[in-house]
């Protein structure tokens, strides 16, 4: 069973706002391993407690239902190829194998340290990590594949790459039809460049997707405030809203939305206190 630690400090010189260090922290390494990985139970153990729809159904197994979302409006095609950008240790791109019409199906990260995760995931299957108790008590727990997962793995590859200009020949050599971006577009440095280059990595003459959720969470220690996608006032103090923005950005660069929803994630901070967000989630067709 794999351990998982962080591989060192941030080298890449594309990236110089520090918000990205934090991705190749250990402790960044050990969230995600959790948010990806583990089990309804080990997340919200309070789910009991809550009224109305459950936090199990609705806010747990986050990068799971995305692979669902990418499953469902893929091209009718007997084999398709799928790029999960801004992979993160890999959480989707397992479920998103275990789908037969997923021949291929890559991942790609900036943070060295997750794609180590996932490369990792993928060999041994499993992998230790840390989670907070409380005040400043962890224990260990365990990350593993599903054994679907586990028979589907080999369709995976993972790289180290920027999102925003990552080619289709550095991400395995052939286009996609499928991407999938998740809470990514208010984690990169220019949105702008993510959304036109989605355009570039996609398979010509298809009807290739695009899925895109995120909880438009914009600070400016990812993005300079003039590349937000929304969430500012216009000149006339009007509310630019990042969903309209977002539309007209991506129609500028031929694609029809066909599908938008509203999708609940659950982060655990301790046993006793948690995360809730809501990402918006839009999917696109390049017509």
């Amino acid at each position: 069973m794999a351990s998982v630690t962080a591989t060192g400090p941030l080298k890449k010189s594309d990236s110089k706002l520090q918000g990205f260090q934090l991705y190749e922290t250990q402790k960044a390494v050990h969230e995600y391993l959790q948010f990806h990985y583990a089990t309804s139970e080990d997340v919200m153990p309070y789910a009991r407690l809550l009224t109305g729809d459950s936090c199990n159904e609705h806010g747990l197994a986050f990068p799971h239902k995305l692979a669902h979302v990418c499953k469902a409006h893929a091209p009718k095609a007997s084999s398709c190829s799928v790029l999960d950008l801004g992979c993160a240790v890999g959480g989707s791109s397992f479920t998103l194998a275990t789908f037969e019409q997923f021949e291929r199906v890559v991942g790609v990260d900036f943070s060295e340290s997750f794609v180590t995760a996932a490369r990792s995931m993928q060999t041994e299957q499993s992998a230790t990590y840390q989670r907070l108790v409380e005040g400043d008590s962890y224990e260990m727990a365990t990350a593993k594949l599903t054994d679907v997962q586990k028979q589907h793995a080999h369709k995976c590859q993972f790289f180290i790459g920027d999102a925003c200009t990552v080619t289709a020949a550095e991400a395995g050599g052939e286009p996609f039809d499928v991407i999938l971006m998740a809470n990514l577009l208010c984690r990169v440095p220019d949105p702008a460049k993510l959304l036109a280059n989605a355009k570039a990595l996609l398979r010509r003459g298809g009807d290739g997707v695009v899925v895109i959720a995120s909880p438009y969470s914009w600070t400016e220690a990812f993005t300079q405030k003039d590349r937000w996608v929304g969430g500012y006032d216009d000149e006339s103090g009007k509310f630019v809203d990042s969903d309209s923005k977002l539309r007209d950005a991506m129609a500028a660069h031929g694609f029809e939305l066909v599908e938008t929803t509203d999708m609940p994630f659950v982060i655990r901070e301790h046993r006793r206190k948690f995360q809730l967000g809501i990402s918006s989630v839009h999917v696109y067709v390049l017509r």
